[in-house]
């Protein structure tokens, strides 16, 4: 079971991203204040996309951190503590809430808008959450693939994260645009983070690490993945790319 030493900021701050992911919504379909080239249409301006999915994943955390499909409140922590117990044979699951919060505030209010933010110049960093998006909603979505039951998150994962993967796979990558092998960089490095994440979590579990370095480890991650797109640009000479030419 998950520790019930929850603070009121651990319960709330999937309801205050939902609060900038309202706002985030109406700047992104009611003004064209976060699009950077206007001479195209907004689901192909990177930066709009970029931001789109910074909103994306705050909507989501609502489901996982706030309320799910079923009424259960914060049901997410629980549920993913449980099964990587289970998983290794640990009966009380003692991770701290603040690992969720290393993991979500670092990455999805500090990271991900950054990335956002430095699209206009840096596309392949603006998209590295969709790869995130990616594999965290197939994460959510395979285990209901074999017959297991909803989990918090599914919803926004099939309704949100894959068709808006399959969206920016096809409108930003490929000819004329960003190159297939900077996509699969983008889910190799979501991988490696989702393994981490995991990884370090058992380890935990396993009294192999202390709570601190368990924490310190999301946040280095979360540099790693906006410092790592910032490189790969090089590779590609697409770091001084600020739109790309649409079909």
């Amino acid at each position: 079971m998950q520790p019930n030493n929850y603070s009121w900021f651990d319960l709330n701050f999937p309801w205050i991203g939902g609060v900038a992911g309202v706002v985030m919504l109406i700047l992104l379909f009611v003004t064209r204040i976060l699009q950077n080239n206007q001479t195209i249409p907004k689901c192909k301006d990177i930066t709009w996309l970029s931001w789109l999915g910074v909103t994306a994943y705050l909507i989501h955390n609502i489901e996982e951190y706030g309320i799910d499909l079923y009424g259960h409140v914060h049901a997410f922590p629980e549920q993913f503590c449980a099964t990587v117990a289970k998983a290794l044979g640990v009966v009380k699951c003692n991770v701290p809430p603040a690992f969720y919060l290393a993991v979500n505030i670092t990455l999805f209010w500090v990271i991900a808008p950054l990335s956002a933010f430095l699209s206009s110049r840096h596309p392949l960093v603006g998209l590295a959450i969709y790869s995130i998006i990616f594999i965290n909603g197939l994460i959510h979505i395979l285990p209901m693939l074999k017959g297991e039951v909803y989990g918090p998150g599914s919803l926004t994962a099939i309704t949100i994260f894959l068709p808006l993967s399959i969206w920016v796979g096809y409108a930003c990558f490929g000819h004329r645009k960003l190159p297939f092998s900077a996509m699969i960089l983008l889910i190799i490095l979501s991988l490696v983070l989702h393994a981490s994440l995991v990884g370090s979590m058992a380890a935990f579990l396993k009294g192999n690490i202390s709570d601190d370095r368990l924490i310190a480890i999301q946040i280095i991650n979360a540099i790693l993945f906006l410092a790592i797109p910032l490189i790969a640009e090089k590779w590609w000479h697409i770091d001084k790319i600020s739109t790309l030419s649409p079909e």
